[in-house]
């Protein structure tokens, strides 16, 4: 077995991280990884030089573990909020949404389940999601969004 090479060394917060840079180009050209590793950013990825990130080690090892595995575990003691706010700070946004709900098709709608129920008579209709999330329509208007965004 032969001494890794890529192998890049953070300080983030104060916790020590080590991975390969493979694990960290898994992030995609358009994140913070991949502009280090741009060829114009002259980032030195050595064993002996640990780069300081001033963030939260917390959320750095859930986003660095969806970059090893594709899976997005967020442990109890991790707010969602906190995790976007990191992940958006290291352009991992779209990552962390795939990984939580699959990959983008297009905007399609697709019907949860329907909740049955009497309309009023004047062509409103009404469907409620099992998340939450419901749709009025009346006559030509729809509404979307959760139950605490519609009336």
């Amino acid at each position: 077995m032969g001494i890794q090479k890529d192998k890049v060394r953070f300080n983030v917060g104060g916790r020590i991280f080590e991975m390969t840079a493979t694990t960290l180009a898994n992030a995609g050209r358009n994140s913070m990884f991949g502009a280090m590793f741009d060829e114009s950013w002259n980032f030195v990825a050595d064993n002996s030089t640990k780069h300081f990130i001033d963030r939260n080690p917390d959320c750095f090892i859930v986003l660095l573990d969806l970059l090893r595995s594709s899976e997005l575990y967020v442990p109890e003691n991790i707010l969602e909020k906190l995790l976007y706010r990191e992940a958006l700070y290291y352009g991992l946004l779209d990552h962390v949404r795939t990984a939580k709900w699959g990959p983008f098709d297009g905007n399609r709608l697709t019907l949860s389940r329907s909740i049955k129920g009497q309309s009023p008579g004047d062509g409103t209709a009404i469907r409620g999601g099992p998340d939450g999330g419901c749709c009025i329509a009346h006559g030509s208007m729809v509404q979307l969004g959760t139950d605490s965004a519609l009336p």
